[in-house]
């Protein structure tokens, strides 16, 4: 019989008011650290991030895409004959779980290399190459200036945090937040963004750009989606000022929400 994966729990991600990761602490016994909670944070004054907050909203294009990974799984592994129906069950999900940490772990390669071009020009390795370069050709197409990467963010109006993937100005000087997006493509068939990634554009953008540039319609956005499965797909999905702007309304209204629900409110927290 297969061994299962162990469980995993799941966390929030939270920041100190200063915009210090702070999504691990130290365990009571035995050492080692533990995903930070929610008491943590009103202990301790810390801020949630930006996909914290959303997490409280559905997202129905997120689980579709989840539960459509649990089919395929299922899809290619059959029961063996000693497995209980309840078994199988976990056992799918388990190496579903495992096929989307794989997926995760593969953005982050991809994003780091993105990265280390843009800072340092370092060349991306040769397996991810192909991934890469369309990044950056479409960058210079764009006639984008890159300002910074991989920059933490704080809103204290709002009580939030988070990390930019991208940091840039157009051709006249407009500010830009650019988020980029490893995903499965199918030929032929358009790339949409999953459900609140606009508004997570439109609150970095607030925090890095300030409220009034998003209030004057100064400020862009895009995501980037990159194709893990037709290496050299490259796809953009880009806000207008006008866009970013109503994106942050909704966010907005989702920060009073997180407040009410959670009973805490991190713009006090200093």
């Amino acid at each position: 019989m297969a061994v299962l994966a162990k469980e995993r729990s799941s966390s929030s991600h939270w920041y100190t008011l200063a915009g210090e990761p702070a999504h691990k602490q130290p365990k009571a016994k035995g050492g080692g650290l533990r995903p930070t909670t929610l008491a943590d944070a009103r202990r301790i004054n810390l801020i949630p991030s930006v996909t914290t907050i959303t997490s409280i909203m559905a997202k129905p294009s997120l689980e579709r895409w989840k539960l459509t990974q649990v089919g395929l799984t299922a899809y290619e592994s059959k029961p063996s004959t000693d497995e209980t129906a309840e078994y199988y069950a976990k056992r799918i999900v388990s190496q579903s779980m495992e096929s989307t940490d794989e997926a995760a772990n593969f953005g982050t390669e991809v994003h780091d290399a993105i990265e280390k071009w843009f800072t340092v020009k370092e060349q991306p390795p040769e397996e991810l190459e192909v991934y890469v370069r369309p990044v950056i050709s479409w960058f210079a197409e764009k006639g984008l200036e890159f300002v910074e990467a991989e920059r933490r963010v704080v809103n204290l109006k709002q009580g939030y945090a988070g990390m930019t993937d991208l940091v840039a100005r157009g051709k006249n000087g407009q500010a830009a937040i650019i988020d980029w997006k490893t995903r499965k493509t199918y030929p032929g068939k358009k790339v949409k963004p999953y459900d609140w990634q606009p508004e997570q554009i439109a609150a970095y953008a607030a925090a890095y750009w300030g409220e009034a540039a998003i209030e004057e319609g100064v400020v862009y956005g895009a995501n980037v989606y990159i194709s893990s499965t037709e290496p050299g797909r490259l796809e953009v999905n880009s806000y207008t000022p006008e866009e970013i702007k109503a994106s942050y309304e909704v966010f907005k209204d989702v920060c009073r929400l997180w407040r009410w629900m959670k009973k805490y409110d991190p713009r006090n927290a200093g």
